[in-house]
């Protein structure tokens, strides 16, 4: 069985996508192992374990461009994980190398590009990280999440196959999803969500909306909420106190059940979000993370953005009164489908997977 390298770190926004052509990948009887780092909080790595794949560790950080001493041991660093990255290649002697993105596909792709190995790295945001702005430049072929993307890379080796998603969020009618949720599925449902990274301010003001939307409409509307770790304990116990229907959790790894049963959705927008709503075909309003580099969760959120269907709004300039007026011109415009499922004809990780396959076959 032919052996297929996928390098990830960083995220599960990196990761996930991996993971989703990993599938398609061992569909066609190949094998993928991924290459992962085990930095400090271990992210890539525990979502890698836990999906089954087989995995190598590849140490690497991303170059600090600040002056201090990492800096100064940077070089003899990366000449260290260039040998790695060649002992690994050795050891499983692919046929591919992948890089989904992040720092870890440099040293990995290089060492693959000296040993005349076909390579292939993906992008997730509108604007591409340095990595991938390096790597364009030799791998054999680039594959894109955005249109948009296409500006920054060789249009003759570039493709646009947009970005894997998860398939099991999807086939799933409205009024499945509502009952596993305990939820009504004649009632209009907003959906909010933010991550755990940075999204206080966004769950204080949802749940300042939510206050004053149950107080108008009553058990007429019915809230999705994700909160995450940092905000669950205080932002869980206001919501104690509403007695309507609603769906409140820190997490929620079935998150297909939240879109199928939703009206409306106000979130965070990293590509796989951005894709996922997309596809969901869902009006959104869409609060970027404002700390992401080059600011790419607020471009990803731009391509997207519609009159009147999805919105853009920095967190800055968030105010209840704008959120209100948003979900309000959808409430009562919008008929409820009761058995609406959605069911892509192609995912974006089949396209991705056959054009890896098609480097294998030359």
């Amino acid at each position: 069985m032919k052996n297929i390298l996928i390098a990830v770190s960083g995220t599960g926004g990196h990761v996930y996508p991996g993971i989703a052509l990993a599938y398609e990948l061992k569909l066609a009887k190949t094998n993928p192992i991924f290459i992962v780092n085990n930095n400090k909080n271990g992210v890539s790595l525990k979502i890698v374990k836990n999906s089954g794949y087989n995995y190598k560790i590849l140490n690497f950080k991303a170059l600090q461009r600040k002056l201090s001493l990492s800096l100064f041991l940077f070089p003899f660093k990366f000449i260290k994980v260039l040998f790695d990255s060649y002992s690994i290649i050795k050891q499983t002697n692919p046929c591919v190398v992948v890089g989904m993105g992040a720092y870890l596909s440099f040293p990995i792709i290089l060492v693959a590009k000296l040993k005349n190995i076909p390579t292939l790295i993906h992008e997730q945001n509108t604007i591409p990280g340095l990595a991938n702005k390096i790597l364009s430049r030799f791998v054999d072929k680039i594959a894109i999440s955005f249109k948009e993307s296409i500006k920054f890379f060789p249009k003759h080796k570039t493709i646009y196959t947009s970005n894997p998603i998860r398939k099991d969020i999807f086939n799933i009618t409205r009024i499945q999803a509502s009952i596993k949720l305990n939820l009504n599925p004649l009632v209009f449902t907003i959906f909010v969500f933010g991550g755990s990274l940075g999204a206080t301010k966004l769950n204080n003001i949802m749940f300042n909306v939510a206050q004053k939307l149950y107080s108008k409409y009553k058990s007429n509307i019915q809230f999705i909420h994700i909160i995450g770790s940092k905000d669950f304990n205080e932002i869980s116990k206001k919501y104690d106190n509403i007695k309507y229907n609603k769906y409140i959790v820190e997490y929620m790894d079935d998150i297909g059940n939240a879109y199928s049963c939703s009206d409306v959705v106000i979130c965070r927008a990293g590509a796989g979000t951005i894709k996922e709503i997309e596809m969901y075909n869902l009006p959104a309003l869409f609060v970027p993370f404002p700390y992401a580099t080059s600011n790419h969760q607020y471009y990803n959120a731009k391509s997207l953005e519609q009159e009147n269907l999805r919105v853009v709004i920095e967190e800055k300039n968030l105010t209840e009164e704008q959120i209100l007026n948003f979900i309000e011109t959808k409430i009562n415009n919008t008929v409820i489908d009761v058995n609406r499922k959605i069911k892509p004809k192609v995912f974006p990780q089949e396209l991705l997977a056959q054009e890896v396959l098609n480097l294998i076959n030359g």
